[in-house]
């Protein structure tokens, strides 16, 4: 919207015709865009809906303050401070990123949803769920938020802060000690479950060392596109993934996944009439951008020298775009070879199971890859058609679902090769229901690890 031409023309003519001041006009102008989301059959457009009010209330924010009364604002703004929400927006979330405040608190139960992702990755505590928050919690209140546990508890007695005051002080590790080694889950009955962690960025490789997980099951790239608006050179990508290769052990990462509710400006757009259905992920640059893929997997190839590195695949549905993918991963290899330059030729690659074609094409997708990782978020998304940010549970179908993927996995004798890499592995709640189904591997937000260890070790899968 900030980019859209036609939508600025909106508000100036109707500022122009009706001598209206501009906040004003941008008001009712994006109300058309809303009323016209929310009369959507789709939920992924309704739930776009309040991306717009997001938006247009910051801009508004902006038009209406001076910059003194903003400088005013950010000087007000502490990092014992416990932010308090009804929603949970993407916004939000990175403004608690912005000003570190102590901890994050939300009416909103979308869990899964990108805000609360971005909260996860930032490393800032956070408890969803809490309905009716915002009537008992005043301006000045102390509040204490028990992110681990899931609880918020508002003006607590002194004995009981003394007692998070403790809490809190053992779990937290002196920067300046050298990184304890990693250590995966183990369950009541010894069997050993590997841990690793989903990043958006390098910048959290201090999370993952810290929380002493086993290697990056997940490594995001688009933030490499989002902060460019652009898709980098290989010597730009190269340069990160050089970093990251050689900071922590094993490391999966994802291929560029731009569409969906990923749109660059700069880029070619890919709608559709739902844009959650559209051209996104590998679809993307197999149809129109192949050029992309061949200049990732340059750049990871000679980045990954001497590293133990696999590559994702997002959005795959058939075993076709494997073998496409495939094609196109050996002649960039070949390419390096006539140029002399040095890569690994130990680099793996695996399947993003998302689409629910791909998870019931399991067998045809485990014979063509070296390993695939379930990506939940989409995956139940798509299954159950309903929005990945509604407040949904899992039903008997969905788990029969992973369930499948798993039990084929094993007759190719790839059982060990399939990590969940959604937001449930990141759910203590949840992680003794995926080790009964049969997932070995999990690859979780980072700050998780304590709780996702808990409930894998009070897990006896000998237990009928």
């Amino acid at each position: 919207m900030l980019t859209d031409e036609q939508f600025h023309e909106a508000v100036r003519s109707r500022i122009l015709a009706e001598s209206k001041n501009a906040a004003w006009a941008l008001e009712l102008e994006a109300k058309k865009i809303i009323v016209r989301l929310e009369a959507s059959r789709s939920p992924y457009l309704k739930s776009r809906a309040e991306d717009v009010r997001d938006l247009v209330a910051s801009i508004i924010n902006a038009l209406c303050s001076t910059p003194e009364t903003y400088k005013k604002v950010l000087a007000q703004k502490k990092e014992s401070e416990v932010l308090i929400s009804g929603n949970l927006y993407p916004s939000w979330a990175v403004e608690a990123h912005r000003f570190r405040p102590a901890a994050f608190a939300t009416e909103s139960n979308a869990l899964s949803s990108h805000g609360a992702i971005l909260l996860r990755g930032f490393g800032v505590p956070a408890v969803g769920g809490v309905k009716g928050l915002r009537e008992t919690v005043v301006d000045g209140d102390e509040v204490i938020v028990d992110a681990i546990n899931g609880a918020i508890i508002v003006r607590p007695r002194p004995q009981t802060v003394q007692k998070f005051a403790a809490w809190r002080r053992e779990f937290k590790h002196p920067e300046e000690l050298p990184p304890l080694p990693p250590i995966g889950g183990r369950t009541k009955d010894n069997i050993p479950i590997r841990l690793m962690a989903n990043i958006d960025n390098p910048d959290q490789i201090q999370l993952v060392r810290r929380n002493r997980l086993e290697g990056v099951g997940l490594l995001r790239t688009e933030f490499l596109v989002l902060q460019a608006n652009t898709i980098p050179t290989e010597k730009e990508q190269y340069d990160m993934y050089r970093h990251v290769f050689t900071s922590v052990g094993r490391v999966v990462i994802r291929t560029f996944d731009i569409g969906g509710d990923k749109q660059i400006a700069n880029l070619h757009y890919c709608t559709g009439q739902n844009p959650a259905l559209g051209v996104r992920g590998v679809r993307r640059q197999l149809l129109r951008h192949p050029e992309e893929l061949r200049i990732q997997f340059r750049a990871i190839l000679r980045a990954a020298m001497g590293s133990q590195v696999d590559i994702l695949l997002p959005m795959v549905t058939t075993v076709n775009d494997i073998r496409q993918v495939k094609q196109i991963f050996e002649d960039v290899k070949e390419e390096l070879r006539e140029e002399g330059n040095l890569f690994s030729d130990e680099v793996r690659l695996g399947a993003l199971i998302e689409v629910p074609a791909a998870a019931i094409g399991i067998s045809e997708i485990l014979a063509e890859v070296d390993f695939v990782s379930v990506g939940t978020n989409d995956l139940l998304q798509y299954f159950v058609a309903a929005d990945r940010d509604n407040e949904a549970v899992l039903d008997q179908a969905f788990l029969w679902l992973l369930r499948f993927v798993v039990e084929r996995a094993a007759e190719f004798g790839k059982a060990h090769e399939v990590t969940i890499c959604g937001e449930i592995a990141s759910n203590a709640q949840l992680v003794p229901l995926l080790l009964v189904l049969g997932f070995r591997s999990l690859s979780i937000t980072p700050t998780s690890a304590q709780s996702v260890r808990n409930a894998i070790a009070c897990t006896d899968l000998r237990a009928p």
